[in-house]
C-alpha cells in the first residue's frame, strides 16, 4: 500500500453510532482475558467467533506488550473484523503507545516468551547482523570508546539486551512487516456518533488539531520506523498516545478543556484507555469523560470490564453486572 493510501485511511470519518457499541481497553498480549471480556459482552461465542450481530467493537489500543500473545491478539482481531463485517457489525482498533513503540524499535515491554516464539535456527545469524549494524552506528562515537571495551563484556551485555528473536520481531512490526502494516491501517482517534475515542487523551497542546491531522501525522511518523525524536507526536508525552491528564488532572482543571474538545469534535463524551484504573471503568465530569483501561490483562488485575453504549447512553459492564456511569 502506498503512503498516500495510508494517509487516506487515517482521515477523520464520523461514523453514525450503532445501536450497540462495546469499548474495551488495553489488552497487553492477553488473548484469553480479551476473549473473556468479549464473551461477557456478547460479542463472541464459545468458539471465540463473532456473535455480536450488528454491534460494534472499539478496542482502545495497546493490544501488544507485557503479555506473551501480542501477535495472536492481532491475528484474532483481523479474523474478528471480517466475521463482524459479514454479520453487519464492525471492529475498530486504535493505535496505542505500545503499538508505536514496537514500530520505532522500543522493545522494553516485550515478553521474553514472545521473543522466544520467533526465534529460529537462523536467529544467531540474524543477531550477528544486528550487532554489526549497531556497532557500525557506534563507530567513532564516544559511547563506544576504545574498541578494546568489546573484550570487557560489551558483546555479552549487548546480547542480554537483544535476545534471540528480536530481529525477527523488529522485522514483523516494521512498516513493511505483517504486523506493522496492520498497525498502519488503524487510527489514533475515532468518532462514532456522539463519542470520540483516543488511546490516552488529547492534551491542551493538541487541542486545536483536527482528527484528520492527528491521524495523518501518527501514520506518517510510524511509516518512518525508528527515525523519530521525543517531539514527534507518537513519542510526545503530551501526545494522544501518551498523555495521562484525563486520569491525573482534577475535574476543575479538566472541565473547560474537555468542554472545548467536545464542542470542537461535536461529540458528547470521550472514551480513553492507557492508564489502568483501580476499580473498573471510571466516569468523570458527569460521563463526559470515561476511563476504560481496567487492567484486563493478567499483567495487571485481569478485571473483566468494558464500556457499553446503547441508544446513546453509556454504562459499564463489570464482571457481568451492568453499572450506570454518572
Amino acid at each position: 500500500m502506498r503512503r498516500r493510501d495510508f494517509i487516506r485511511l487515517a482521515a477523520a470519518v464520523q461514523i453514525p453510532s450503532p445501536a450497540r457499541l462495546v469499548a474495551v481497553g488495553d489488552v497487553h498480549g492477553d488473548l484469553d482475558r480479551f476473549v473473556d471480556v468479549l464473551s461477557m459482552a456478547g460479542l463472541v461465542d464459545d468458539a471465540a467467533a463473532w456473535s455480536g450481530g450488528a454491534a460494534t467493537l472499539v478496542q482502545l489500543g495497546d493490544v501488544v506488550d507485557r503479555g506473551s500473545k501480542s501477535r495472536e491478539v492481532i491475528d484474532f482481531l483481523t479474523v474478528l473484523r471480517k466475521q463482524a463485517a459479514r454479520a453487519g457489525g464492525a471492529v475498530h482498533c486504535l493505535i496505542g503507545n505500545h503499538e508505536a513503540m514496537r514500530m520505532y524499535g522500543d522493545f522494553r515491554y516485550v515478553a521474553a516468551a514472545e521473543f522466544q516464539s520467533l526465534a529460529t535456527s537462523k536467529s544467531d545469524r540474524e543477531r550477528d547482523r544486528l550487532f554489526e549494524r549497531d556497532l557500525a552506528k557506534l563507530a567513532g562515537s564516544s559511547s563506544l570508546g576504545d574498541r578494546s571495551d568489546l573484550s570487557l563484556g560489551y558483546r555479552t551485555k549487548w546480547e542480554k539486551e537483544h535476545p534471540l528473536g528480536q530481529a525477527e520481531l523488529a522485522r514483523a512490526f516494521s512498516p513493511k512487516g505483517a504486523y506493522g502494516k496492520w498497525i498502519l491501517t488503524q487510527r489514533a482517534t475515532l468518532r462514532l456518533g456522539g463519542t470520540l475515542f483516543v488511546h490516552a487523551g488529547i492534551s491542551p497542546k493538541y487541542a486545536e488539531w483536527s482528527e484528520t491531522r492527528l491521524n495523518s501525522r501518527a501514520i506518517e511518523e510510524l511509516q518512518t520506523g525508528e527515525r523519530l525524536d521525543d517531539e514527534s507526536l507518537c513519542k510526545d508525552t503530551q501526545g494522544p498516545l501518551w498523555w495521562r491528564g484525563f486520569s491525573t488532572d482534577s475535574e476543575s482543571e479538566l472541565a473547560p478543556h474537555v468542554e472545548a474538545l467536545l464542542a470542537k469534535h461535536q461529540v458528547q463524551r470521550i472514551i480513553v484507555g492507557h492508564t489502568p484504573t483501580a476499580n473498573g471503568v471510571v466516569s468523570r465530569l458527569g460521563g463526559k469523560l470515561i476511563l476504560a483501561d481496567v487492567g484486563l490483562s493478567t499483567a495487571f488485575t485481569a478485571r473483566r470490564a468494558c464500556v457499553v453504549i446503547e441508544n446513546g447512553g453509556a454504562h459499564a459492564l463489570d464482571r457481568g453486572r451492568k453499572l450506570q456511569l454518572k
